[in-house]
């Protein structure tokens, strides 16, 4: 019987597939060999299929499904490893050589972590760190400060259900921190640069003319994160009223369109 591997590594992928050997040479190049590599074409509409399925290696597996979006792929992709840590990593990033050996190492000597990750850098159209605050509840219900690149428990996946489904327009794994958060996990993060983020010179919608749409889609996202953790954010009395308030607000819209303006562009997040 085959042994399971230790971690396995898990790759949505839309219309990102010529950037997946990349990210490839970087998963071959950890100095921690005991992976494997589950990547899911979510419906791509390019040449990914192409490229996927000439993809050959001992440690990949490749999934092809209709575009369900990114939270139904990492369930796809999470629901076919076969070992006790997921690491998520998107198509077009990549990672340092050491960051699976040290994530592991941190994992083996804290049962009570839920989440480890590491600083990150930007590459591509910028470059620079991508500034994260030091973790606390209060930070994080304020923003998003884990990347979606990280290191979890399959058993916390299974947990708490998976990625949501709900969050059609992004944030699926701030939704998904907040759950491990809620079991009662710790989180850390490895004080080195171990994750490159690719950056892109067209920014999407937020910043191309459909400004009020995205604006409308993060609220919204924003608001079903809220419902759907309400009591962690009680936890935090001035971040549950930040929450309330715009809830009222978005109730009584459109009569409240530039106080969502000014909610918009205080809010730090980006729907990728």
């Amino acid at each position: 019987m085959p042994v399971k591997p230790a971690i396995s590594i898990v790759c949505p992928c839309f219309n990102h597939g010529r950037y997946v050997p990349e990210m490839l040479a970087s998963v071959h190049a950890q100095s921690f060999p005991d992976y494997e590599v589950i990547i899911v074409n979510d419906g791509s509409t390019d040449g990914t299929k192409k490229i996927l399925d000439n993809l050959h290696h001992e440690k990949l597996t490749v999934i092809h499904t209709q575009n369900h979006g990114p939270a139904a792929a990492r369930n796809t992709a999470i629901a076919a490893t076969k070992a006790p840590l997921i690491f998520n990593l998107d198509a077009d990033d990549k990672i340092a050589p050491s960051l699976l050996e040290k994530a592991f190492a941190v994992f083996s000597t804290s049962p009570d972590l839920g989440i480890v990750h590491s600083e990150v850098q930007f590459f591509g159209a910028r470059s620079g760190r991508f500034e994260l605050p030091p973790y606390s509840l209060t930070a994080m219900l304020q923003d998003n400060i884990i990347h979606s690149t990280a290191l979890f428990r399959k058993e916390d996946w299974k947990a708490v259900s998976g990625y949501s489904d709900e969050l059609i327009y992004g944030l699926e794994d701030y939704d998904f921190w907040l759950s491990i958060i809620e079991l009662g996990r710790g989180i850390y993060k490895i004080p080195e640069d171990l994750i490159f983020y690719r950056t892109y010179k067209n920014l999407g919608d937020c910043r191309s003319g459909k400004v009020k749409k995205c604006r409308r889609k993060i609220i919204r996202t924003q608001l079903t994160i809220f419902r759907r953790h309400e009591q962690l954010f009680k936890a935090c009395p001035e971040e549950y009223e930040r929450m309330l308030k715009l809830k009222k607000v978005w109730e009584n819209e459109p009569f409240a369109v530039q106080w969502l303006k000014q909610i918009y562009y205080s809010l730090r997040y980006t729907i990728r």
